[in-house]
């Protein structure tokens, strides 16, 4: 099985060839994301206390031009997904009653491939737009980040997840939308954007409780497309 770095670049230079055959525009987004998972009101009631993770992702976009203000855009991003868990209580010390937290972030590392439908309207140089599509995802690795708070936050370390150990499903299938705007400044193209994603895949069924953790988040982005060829 391919490693994590050596699919991404093969799926890099595959939608380079695409774009540079196809003339149309390559270029490069970074975004800031809260990503959590989508739970059931069961698994709420046990561990009512899940927060998000921010993170930030990069990706490679590509932009091919198909009729009127219609294009496809397909995309290769690496991301880190996941959610975090806190539980608190107080501890009385010399008759004080001091807050004790324990924190712990599960991020799991992704290679992924939105497929979007754009459309695009507007002036000339500034355009609006709308996009969404299925997202394919696969997982590489992950980690659990923990924490202790009393007074002062200390790091605890990290826990490496081996993913087949703990049947984590890998490959994640889901959908993006996205509303952004785009400026034409000649030879280059900034745009900014919001996006929701929204995992349909079963990711990890919890032991003892029979319950199933779904990913989702949103976040925002910025970046640049400059066109190849004419």
């Amino acid at each position: 099985m391919l490693s994590n770095t050596k699919l991404f670049f093969a799926a890099l230079l595959l939608l380079t060839t695409i774009a540079v055959q196809a003339q149309v525009s390559i270029g490069a987004r970074v975004g800031y994301q809260l990503n959590n998972v989508y739970t059931t009101e069961g698994l709420d009631a046990l561990a009512p206390d899940f927060h998000n993770l921010d993170e930030v992702n990069v990706g490679l976009v590509v932009e091919i031009p198909v009729a009127g203000g219609f294009s496809f855009q397909p995309e290769l991003a690496y991301t880190t997904k996941g959610f975090g868990l806190k539980e608190g209580f107080d501890a009385e010390l010399l008759g004080v009653n001091l807050p004790v937290s324990g924190r712990a972030e599960t991020r799991i590392r992704y290679v992924e491939a939105p497929l979007l439908a754009k459309y695009k309207f507007g002036q000339e140089a500034l355009k609006a737009y709308v996009a969404a599509g299925p997202t394919f995802s696969y997982a590489s690795g992950g980690q659990i980040d923990t924490y202790a708070n009393v007074l002062l936050e200390v790091d605890l370390g990290s826990i490496p997840l081996n993913l087949d150990n703990i049947n984590y499903e890998r490959f994640d299938v889901g959908a993006t939308v996205a509303l952004g705007a785009q400026y034409d400044f000649g030879p280059v193209t900034t745009f900014v954007d919001a996006r929701y994603y929204r995992g349909f895949s079963e990711l990890y069924d919890i032991p003892f409780v029979n319950e199933k953790v779904r990913n989702t988040g949103y976040g925002f982005n910025l970046g640049v497309m400059v066109p190849l060829g004419n």
